[in-house]
């Protein structure tokens, strides 16, 4: 019973009212949450590991260096994200949470490929003019803090 409710919580908090609200951008929700909870950060890091998983997508073609660069700061995200998840839920093993934090990770990236698609037909640009950007800004000025 115990490990049901687990997973009922899990998937709660990955795929409940978090997943739910992915087009808002991400300081939209970081105000709706409070930035203490495990469960927010760990939202955090994996949702900064997707967005810096897309921004190297957009530049694998154009921009080598800067496209590697930004997919190991994803993966230093998202390993991030899996230790917290281990220290979160105690009960989780690291392959549960490696798996989850990648489906994760994998979902996020899919929805930022949709609506960048979107904005590129609005007005030419994978970021501009939409919360991409703005969540791009705000996991780098992140990532910055953990230099």
């Amino acid at each position: 019973m115990k490990k049901v409710l687990s997973i009922v919580f899990i998937l709660l908090i990955f795929f409940g009212p978090s997943y739910a609200s992915f087009k808002d951008s991400l300081k939209q929700h970081l105000e709706k949450n409070n930035i203490e909870d495990g469960s927010t950060q760990i939202y955090l890091l994996n949702r900064c590991s997707a967005v810096y998983t897309y921004a190297s997508a957009i530049l694998l073609e154009t921009d080598k260096l800067n496209s590697k660069n930004f997919i190991e700061i994803s993966n230093n995200l998202l390993f991030k994200a899996i230790e917290l998840m281990i220290i979160e839920e105690k009960e989780k093993k690291l392959e549960q949470a490696q798996k989850n934090a990648e489906d994760i990770r994998k979902k996020m990236f899919d929805e930022y490929i949709i609506e960048g698609k979107k904005n590129w037909e609005k007005n030419k640009s994978h970021f501009k003019g939409s919360f991409i950007s703005e969540d791009m800004l705000i996991c780098s000025n992140l990532v910055e803090g953990e230099d």
